[in-house]
């Protein structure tokens, strides 16, 4: 069994420890191959009733068109909905811009605009819909290039209208 720890954002006091066995199932009968299943679980009393949180269970033969990181992401959130997390921080602190890329107000046209938004704890995390962008009083929200987590996004525009000049030789 892997063992991992899993924190609130708005408590980074308080941890939980979650672990994660293989188990292997063999239907009974069948001559085919085994099916393999993740068991993700905590020790952790549920929130209202004070028992048992059920653990979660990922069939590893469905996950060729899935993505595991996400399946587990899943499963340690829906465990986490059933934690006692309180107390919990207020999140007063609006996200901010840690970087700029140019960093000038007057740059060429074909300048890629980057920047990164970060989010300190405690937090709720920055909700990507929030996320807009204005070039010279235009709306640019729709071409950006996001990516990252809650917490930290690096954000990309790239102008969709680039002007070349030939150089004649």
């Amino acid at each position: 069994m892997a063992y991992f720890q899993v924190r609130n954002s708005l408590n980074p006091s308080k941890v939980i420890v979650c672990g994660a066995t293989y188990t292997q199932v063999v239907p009974k009968g069948s001559e085919g191959e085994a099916i393999w299943v993740l068991v993700i679980a905590t020790d952790e009393p549920h929130k209202t009733t004070g028992g048992t949180i059920p653990p979660h269970y990922i069939n590893l033969t469905s996950l060729e068109d899935s993505d595991l990181d996400l399946e587990i992401e899943n499963a340690v959130a829906e465990i986490s909905k059933q934690v006692d997390w309180d107390p919990l921080a207020a999140d007063t602190e609006p996200p901010i811009v840690t970087s700029v890329s140019p960093d000038s107000y007057i740059t060429p046209m074909h300048e890629n605009v980057l920047l990164t938004i970060f989010d300190a704890h405690p937090s709720q995390g920055i909700d990507i819909d929030s996320i807009e962008m204005t070039v010279n009083g235009f709306d640019v929200t729709d071409d950006l290039r996001i990516d990252g987590d809650e917490f930290e996004y690096r954000v990309e525009w790239r102008p969709p209208g680039r002007v070349y000049v030939q150089v004649d030789e």
